[in-house]
């Protein structure tokens, strides 16, 4: 049966897997970037405005 709690600790091992995330200047695309980059993947943010998409890499966590 499956978990009915989901949580990013049921992300798979996901070295040597490249995501795009679309809206990565969002607070969604954000914490899904950052949470698959936890779980070994390189991300790429897709971003409109690339101000925006900036602004998450340097914010401290």
């Amino acid at each position: 049966m499956m978990n009915k709690n989901w949580t990013t600790s049921n992300i798979p091992d996901l070295n040597g897997k490249t995501m795009i995330i679309t809206m990565g200047d969002s607070a969604l695309g954000y914490e899904t970037a950052k949470a698959f980059s936890l779980n070994g993947g390189e991300t790429i943010l897709a971003c409109r405005d690339l101000q925006k998409g900036e602004t998450p890499s340097r914010s401290e966590d």
